[in-house]
């Protein structure tokens, strides 16, 4: 089939291209002119052509990612799919269509989806389950974001939001059997206009959970007991000493931990790589998914202890002379507390530094600032790249240097030029400091990160 993808370059449109392509399938797309790795690599990797295939009546199926409207040539092109009547379809429709199973898992939430859908796939892989699978990430382990199987099993990282051709919250369109909810925090905030409309998104996918299913909650995740009442199927709860499933020990080195994990039966142990009490409890939710379906502890513990975790989630990239370098997907105030709380307990007699772009889009408001201060809490030094900003934000409200200054604090340096940046680490970095990059996305970052390794390891 020739499939054509409009708004190719998202983490979910990328990766399903390039499986579509290893399916046999002929896949061009469009985006933007400019795309960045990984997303470029991963096309360029599966030799799929970009913005080269004008839309024509050769085109059997088109594929409508989210991000269709947000340029020019894309909304075009979408007019011109409607006025030849070419067949057309939304990415998540497609993905609920194809990848999803009768036995599907979905993990929601506003936290830790990522990490638990690709712990979750891994064991699901290691148990000769042979899922289906869609991740909003990439492992670092060498396994594809998105697998569509021959097998009855789905497991599908499931986002409350609404955009492109969604006209509701993308989880609702899933098939779902097996849901695990970390929380319902109002995140966001551009799908629902209020928390009622949230909570009433995730109350609704809630309801979807047939009585041969089960909900998996987090006792402690916002909203999830309250929730939990509007199911008829099973609840298995974790995260609290009275839940079903809670961490009763933990072993902390820097490179290892042991995690201890109380069950309705008997305790299992786990070993792992990742950082971090957030993820020690993505860990627990897996491993109560995992034990509930069955699978043997075994296999659970082995696939735990091989998990490799996600790219751009704590990631280590490099350590040269003893400076230890990590690579961080955080923006958010909650997120950046719990990056640099999770480093501090794995490091606590090293200096943190930030290297901090501010590319969410919530950033270039003043009040999406709020909280910076205690969410760099751990870091001793935090250098603000660029500042970019939309020209539709009134400039009453456009942020800058000096508001990230007044709410970071003297630690806080503004270094806009990229060589000013390099130059900084280069004359600054000691041994046992830590530096971690902070983007949601862009190549400068990485090549400035790039160019301070490459000078240290010159240097030793």
């Amino acid at each position: 089939m020739n499939i054509h993808i409009i708004g190719i370059a998202g983490a979910m449109t990328a990766s399903l291209a390039k499986e579509l392509k290893r399916l046999g399938h002929q896949v061009t797309g469009s985006d933007q002119e400019k795309i960045y790795p990984p997303v470029s690599d991963i096309l360029k990797n599966a030799d799929i052509k970009i913005n080269r295939n004008p839309i024509s009546k050769n085109i059997d199926l088109v594929i409508v990612g989210s991000s269709f409207n947000s340029f020019e040539n894309t909304r075009q092109e979408f007019e011109t799919v409607k006025r030849l009547d070419l067949p057309y379809i939304s990415a998540t429709e497609y993905i609920a269509k194809y990848l999803g199973k009768n036995n599907s898992i979905l993990v929601a939430g506003a936290y830790g989806k990522t990490t638990i859908t690709s712990l979750l796939s891994w064991i699901l892989i290691n148990a000769d389950f042979d899922p289906s699978y869609m991740i909003g990430g990439d492992l670092v382990n060498n396994t594809d974001s998105t697998r569509i199987s021959n097998s009855n099993w789905s497991v599908i990282e499931a986002d409350e939001s609404i955009h492109g051709l969604d006209q509701k919250a993308k989880f609702l369109y899933y098939p779902v059997k097996y849901l695990l909810l970390t929380s319902a925090d109002w995140e966001h905030k551009d799908s629902y206009k209020s928390e009622v409309e949230n909570l009433l998104a995730f109350q609704n996918l809630i309801e979807n959970i047939p009585e041969d299913g089960v909900l998996v909650i987090n006792s402690r995740g916002y909203s999830c007991n309250n929730l939990s009442k509007f199911t008829k199927a099973k609840v298995i709860t974790y995260n609290n000493q009275d839940s079903d499933y809670y961490i009763s020990n933990v072993s902390i080195e820097q490179n290892q931990t042991l995690i201890t994990i109380n069950t309705p039966t008997s305790p299992i142990s786990v070993n792992t790589e990742l950082l971090g009490q957030f993820n020690f409890e993505n860990i627990l939710a897996a491993v109560a998914m995992a034990d509930y379906l069955g699978i043997d502890r075994q296999i659970i513990q082995d696939s735990i202890s091989k998990f490799k975790g996600v790219k751009r989630r704590i990631q280590l990239i490099e350590k040269v002379e003893d400076i230890i370098f990590f690579d961080d997907f955080a923006q958010s105030a909650p997120r950046i507390k719990s990056t640099l709380d999770a480093i501090k307990l794995h490091y606590p007699n090293n200096n943190i530094k930030v290297f901090f772009q501010p590319h969410a889009s919530f950033l270039q408001h003043k009040q999406g600032l709020n909280n910076l201060n205690d969410a760099f809490a751990n870091a001793t030094e935090v250098v603000l790249g660029k500042i970019s900003f939309s020209q539709k934000i009134d400039k009453n409200n456009r942020v800058t240097a000096s508001d990230f200054c007044s709410e970071v604090g003297q630690k806080l340096i503004y270094l806009p030029i990229n060589e000013d940046i390099v130059n900084h680490y280069n004359q600054t970095l000691k041994p046992k400091d830590i530096l971690i990059y902070m983007s949601s996305g862009g190549i400068e970052g990485s090549e400035i990160i790039n160019s301070i390794i490459n000078n240290l390891k010159t240097n030793v």
